[in-house]
């Protein structure tokens, strides 16, 4: 009864999710936001505020926990939650993970992770606990990401790679 209902109408959807905290944000607004490690300082702002405001407006944005625009929309919805005024409805964030929901990838963003759940948030995979990361991972869980939306925000690309597909 909470698979999001979403994610449901989705090719190939996940036949079960695993998750850790509040999966319930995935049934209110959300946006998906995808694109490149590489960004650009331009980008990080864009991504940062665009992610900010969205959950400031009440809108939950979804994100793959990668480096680069990944970790800022994640930061901007983070931030958004610890500047909101206590009687805000504010959104939160919901990273999708290549890994089992026990593993946090890359590294560098275990701190991160730990605030999306302590804001409300909700990290979310496909694969069990456990479930080490490897090259067909991270392309597959792209379907999850866009899924998880009724649109997904493309800031910033290359003409190759996995914010493309899943923007289409």
């Amino acid at each position: 009864s909470e698979y999001p209902a979403l994610l449901r109408e989705t090719t190939n959807a996940p036949f079960m999710l695993f998750y850790l905290g509040d999966i319930s944000v995935l049934s209110g607004k959300t946006v998906s936001v995808v694109g490149t490690r590489k960004i650009t300082p331009d980008a990080k702002k864009a991504t940062y505020e665009f992610a900010y405001e969205g959950c400031k407006d009440g809108c939950s944005v979804v994100s793959g926990s990668a480096n680069g625009v990944d970790g800022f929309a994640h930061s901007g919805a983070v931030d958004a939650y610890y500047d909101a005024n206590q009687n805000s409805v504010v959104g939160k964030t919901v990273a999708v993970l290549p890994v089992g929901c026990d593993t946090v990838t890359p590294y560098s963003h275990k701190r991160l992770a730990e605030k999306i759940l302590q804001t409300g948030g909700c990290l979310i995979s496909e694969y069990p606990p456990e479930f080490p990361a490897s090259k067909y991972t991270f392309p597959v869980r792209n379907r999850i990401i866009s899924g998880l939306s009724l649109g997904t925000v493309l800031v910033e690309a290359p003409l190759s790679g996995g914010a493309l597909i899943t923007a289409n």
